[in-house]
């Protein structure tokens, strides 16, 4: 494990904290995404609070008091912030080998903006905490990154307390687009090809080089091999159902296929349908994979998480 170097100065105002990210997005992400989109990011993390995975989380999964947190791929720390307004600990790892490498990281923005020493160096792959130390472990555009999807999933079912959720959130490679590079995509292109496409395009094949790709059915078989103590939420398909029991789509469209799934002989029929649709066509992949109570599970070998 690589401690972060102790923080000395401020916390960082909205200024420096732009203008930090914006130092971050042209070094790191340089031929990979445009100066507009860059822009448009930087602003968007600014004005990012953190609270988007609790709103995911929320009738799915409850916070046991005093929750305990780990952000696997914690980024510029926009959700370990929020959970620490919240009252709760929570903890950040980021490797920061994304893009293009600079003289700034992610991990040293976000351990300017809190006080407390909760942000280090490291790896999905190699967590640096004992089993069952936490309530929560998050993954939030996370796996598409990681080298070894596998491995990971099962580092963070390692250290996850029984009662505890595993949120996983990632790009679903089914579509024509690519969510890094912001352009068209065939999906699930071979990467010889893909480094060619970009290179015509004028990109750099840097950042594609760190991405496995990622699907929902590919995300359920690694969950699956967790065993049978894990059950999986697929988010997406429980908003569906929930929006046919309601009937509260918004499109015409959407709201035709919610009446036909309620019908007594072809309504089976068509949420399987609709379902699959949403797998192949849905922009991403999320999930809450919860692990069952053990009766016969001691306490936490870890009450504090430290590094």
């Amino acid at each position: 494990m690589k401690p972060v170097t102790p923080r000395v100065a401020a916390l960082l105002s909205e200024p420096e904290l732009r203008a930090l990210l914006e130092r971050y997005r042209r070094e790191n992400w340089r031929g990979v995404q445009t100066a507009v989109w860059q822009a448009r990011i930087v602003e968007q993390t600014v004005e990012d609070n953190g609270e988007a995975t609790f709103d995911q989380l929320a009738g799915v999964w409850s916070f046991p008091e005093n929750a305990t947190i780990l952000d696997i791929g914690s980024g510029v720390g926009a959700f370990v912030i929020a959970c620490h307004r919240r009252g709760l600990r929570a903890y950040g790892i980021e490797p920061d080998r994304i893009g293009q490498g600079g003289s700034i990281t992610a991990i040293q923005i976000a351990s300017r903006r809190t006080e407390r020493h909760v942000f280090t160096v490291a790896t999905g792959e190699n967590l640096p905490f004992s089993d069952r130390s936490f309530d929560l472990v998050t993954m939030n555009q996370v796996m598409e990154h990681v080298s070894d999807q596998r491995a990971v999933l099962r580092e963070a079912a390692r250290v996850l307390k029984p009662g505890g959720a595993i949120y996983v959130a990632c790009p679903n490679y089914l579509r024509f687009y690519e969510p890094h590079y912001k352009i068209f995509w065939i999906p699930l292109l071979p990467k010889t090809l893909g480094r060619l496409y970009l290179r015509a395009r004028g990109r750099s094949p840097t950042l594609l080089n760190q991405i496995t790709y990622t699907t929902n059915s590919h995300v359920r078989r690694l969950v699956r091999d967790l065993g049978s103590p894990y059950a999986t939420i697929d988010l997406h398909r429980e908003k569906f159902l929930e929006k046919c029991e309601h009937s509260s789509f918004l499109s015409l469209r959407a709201s035709i296929v919610g009446r036909m799934a309620k019908l007594p002989v072809i309504g089976p029929a068509t949420t399987w349908a609709a379902l699959r649709f949403l797998s192949w066509t849905e922009g991403g992949v999320e999930m809450v994979v919860v692990r069952k109570n053990d009766e016969h599970s001691g306490p936490s070998q870890l009450e504090q998480p430290e590094f």
